[in-house]
């Protein structure tokens, strides 16, 4: 083979090149079966394919599925340090830090979530994300000052961050400045139009009782539950707000609807009557679960 290359003036492949090309192909065939697997929910094939591929070319695109591949598989540690890796190969592109910073925020490695916020910036210091998320730690971390801060540089970054305008009308109720929370909760309803949240609602519900606007509260609340008939909290403060206000009849009412919305038991039922706290989140998805409106595997 290499004297008719020769003859006719082709070039014969050395061991290197055909090596190479070995490589490759198998680069290919690695990152096809991988896409496929993830497509058919084969988690952990994909990522074996995805390492072996990584090992023979470190190539961006093919760790960044890799990323996904981790997350779909519910292992966060693994994808943050994926996103890592990929900040490192592209020091340039922000949204690598950024989604390490949301994963390090769930596994409660602030540290390092701080780290990853602080490099998106330093990227494009105009960005609104970070400052949400970095809000978000601040919260948890009971330091209000810091939140409402973060959501100010956040909302002046991206006036439509609706994620970060309901936080920040969350931590602005939390300190009793309920006006302002009211003007967040107000802009948010405006723009959400007829497909406001359930989350507004319950927070706009929230400050109108803190407000002492009881019947508007209570409208707000009946909202809540006719858009999201699981949502415990609900049922449990319009209770309250109705007995508070020697609706007792009303009160019982909702207690009676929750108890027959959400199957509580006997025993718990009687702790609602008397105004003693139980496990409501519990029976919410229990209770959603068994009714599995998209007939899905996964439960919550």
């Amino acid at each position: 083979m290499g004297f008719f290359k020769t003859l006719f003036g082709g070039k014969e492949e050395t061991a290197d090149e055909r090596e190479e090309q070995k490589e490759q192909y198998n680069f290919e065939v690695l990152t096809y079966d991988a896409m496929q697997a993830l497509r058919i929910g084969k988690t952990d094939y994909a990522i074996a394919c995805l390492t072996r591929a990584l090992d023979i070319r470190d190539d961006e695109e093919t760790r960044y599925r890799l990323a996904l591949a981790y997350s779909q598989k519910d292992d966060l540690e693994a994808a943050a340090d994926e996103y890592h890796r990929l900040s490192d190969m592209a020091p340039d592109n922000a949204a690598y830090p950024l989604a390490e910073a949301d994963l390090r925020f769930q596994l409660e490695q602030y540290d390092t979530m701080q780290q990853a916020c602080q490099r998106a910036l330093d990227i494009n210091d105009q960005l609104a994300s970070p400052h949400y998320l970095l809000a978000r730690l601040a919260k948890v971390q009971d330091d209000a000052a810091a939140a409402l801060a973060h959501l100010d540089q956040a909302l002046g970054a991206k006036e439509d961050f609706n994620e970060a305008r309901l936080l920040r009308a969350e931590v602005l109720k939390s300190l009793g400045r309920l006006d302002e929370a009211e003007a967040d909760l107000d802009c948010l309803m405006q723009d959400s139009g007829d497909d406001v949240s359930d989350d507004v609602l319950l927070l706009k519900a929230q400050v109108a009782a803190a407000q002492g606007h009881t019947d508007e509260a209570a409208a707000l609340y009946r909202q809540t539950i006719d858009l999201n008939p699981f949502l415990a909290t609900a049922y449990l403060e319009l209770s309250k707000l109705h007995r508070e206000s020697g609706r007792t009849d009303e009160a019982e009412a909702v207690i009676a609807e929750a108890i027959e919305q959400l199957g509580v038991s006997p025993d718990d039922a009687e702790a609602l009557r008397q105004g003693e706290g139980i496990d409501m989140e519990e029976y919410m998805r229990n209770a959603y679960n068994v009714l599995n409106p998209y007939q899905l595997s996964v439960k919550l």
